[in-house]
């Protein structure tokens, strides 16, 4: 374990606020969490480090939802169809695309916002949780760093969907990171390029050229700028726009700092390198501008909290069906490769072929993989769910972790009329709530 249990030195802070239902974190998992709680009648407070919500879907530039179905059903039916759809009808696109669909970061801001205002949240952004304050089985309090300095809130129960399970290692949580040996998935920093001509470029790929193709042609012959077999996507977000999630930055930990500087300063200076690459040897590319990079690293992978059940690989393997389940879902194993080894990187596509679900097919998400141990009144949802890597590999993408963040906001909100214990909440009546005020796919 990283970290002990905080003292009560935060009690000393001056209190910011105080509600029912407190959700740390405002990215796909908390942002879901914090709609679902308010929909069931609690009094909801909404913590964001940044200054938007949406996580990677905004400011982190991540460029598409995927996936949102296994082929037949909508397994991410509830907050994350309801917010894609608005966001895709405002984009001009008639129809949601159930595996890989491009979403306009600008866009998915206003929508998040006109949502939690529509539900009476209480937002507060530049929030960063810095400690955790526990009594016995319970989180009493979180302090957050913010522009007037530390200041201490205080709630009944709390979801922590912070992506890196912040507030339950801060509580003393036990937690697993990466690899058997600490290795964590490489992150990304995602871009964003203007002056995009799709028209050609899309000529192009349909004689069978597209970026990819070109890349891996040079990297065959040796002149690649990158060691970079993985080489992911890029989007079309606007007429003349692109999102990429293009390169990692190797031997990055997201919650090392030095680390992370290191991911920002040269995941900038990736950037570079491959808008230059497009520009010189992409058709439609050739105007192009590096116009923004993301404001928050794509990290995809640090803690997974130790639960009261740990779903795993073997459960993916036999499409688990649980009688506690919260949602189904059927992205593929996919783990980034944590070094610049050819074979590490080609062996992640590899894997997620070999993974990959006929269509109609799904795995079951516990409840129980939510609750954390020892603590009665905390929830974890999005990608630090308790689980193993190969499956946390599957969660960790945008539309699973709105299904997990609905159903931590919907139990939460359950749990207040039951001493805010959240293992005393019923899965029935967590199911059928879900099914009633969200549409959640629960079969």
């Amino acid at each position: 374990m990283e970290y002990g249990i905080m003292d009560k030195w935060i009690n000393n802070l001056e209190e910011l606020v105080k509600s029912d239902v407190i959700v740390c974190g405002g990215g796909p998992a908390g942002l879901a969490a914090a709609l679902a709680a308010a929909r069931n009648g609690a009094e909801v407070v909404l913590l964001e480090q940044s200054g938007a919500l949406g996580g990677m879907a905004s400011i982190g530039l991540v460029p598409m939802l995927a996936y949102t179905s296994d082929g037949v059903n909508i397994t991410a039916a509830g907050v994350c169809m309801e917010i894609a759809g608005e966001v895709v009808a405002r984009m001009g696109i008639g129809q949601i695309n159930p595996s890989w669909q491009s979403i306009n970061p600008e866009i998915f801001k206003k929508v998040c916002d006109e949502k939690v205002t529509a539900a009476g949240i209480n937002v507060y952004f530049s929030q960063k949780i810095a400690a955790v304050e526990r009594d016995g089985d319970r989180v009493t309090a979180v302090a957050v760093a913010g522009p007037r300095g530390l200041k201490r809130i205080t709630g009944k129960v709390f979801v922590d969907a912070t992506g890196d399970a912040a507030v339950s290692a801060f509580a003393g949580v036990p937690f697993e990171c990466g690899d058997a040996t600490g290795k964590t998935m490489s992150p990304s920093l995602c871009v964003q390029y203007a002056g995009i001509d799709w028209d050609e470029y899309l000529s192009s790929e349909k004689a069978g050229r597209n970026y990819q193709k070109i890349w891996h042609e040079l990297m065959d012959a040796g002149k690649a700028p990158l060691p970079e077999r993985h080489f992911v996507g890029i989007f079309k977000t606007g007429p003349s726009v692109g999102t990429g999630n293009l390169g990692h930055i190797y031997g990055v930990n997201g919650i090392n700092e030095t680390d992370v500087t290191r991911g920002y300063i040269e995941g900038r200076e990736i950037a570079g390198i491959i808008h230059r690459f497009f520009r010189e040897h992409v058709p439609g590319f050739r105007n192009s501008e590096l116009v923004n990079t993301a404001s928050l690293l794509s990290v995809r992978e640090t803690r997974r909290i130790t639960g009261d059940y740990c779903l795993n690989f073997k459960d993916y393997l036999r499409r688990a069906v649980f009688p506690d389940e919260i949602g189904r879902y059927s992205y593929p194993v996919d783990i980034h490769s944590s070094s610049t080894d050819a074979e590490e990187q080609k062996r992640v596509e590899d894997r997620m072929q070999e993974t990959s679900y006929q269509s109609g097919e799904n795995y079951g998400i516990p409840y129980r993989a939510m609750l954390p141990k020892g603590i009665s009144n905390l929830l974890v949802a999005g990608r630090s769910i308790s689980c193993d890597r190969e499956v946390q590999s599957s969660l960790r993408v945008m539309p699973a972790c709105f299904i997990t963040g609905q159903a931590a906001g919907t139990a939460a909100a359950l749990s207040l009329s039951r001493q805010c214990i959240t293992r005393a909440v019923k899965t029935d009546q967590l199911r059928a709530a879900m099914r009633d005020k969200l549409g959640a796919y629960l079969p």
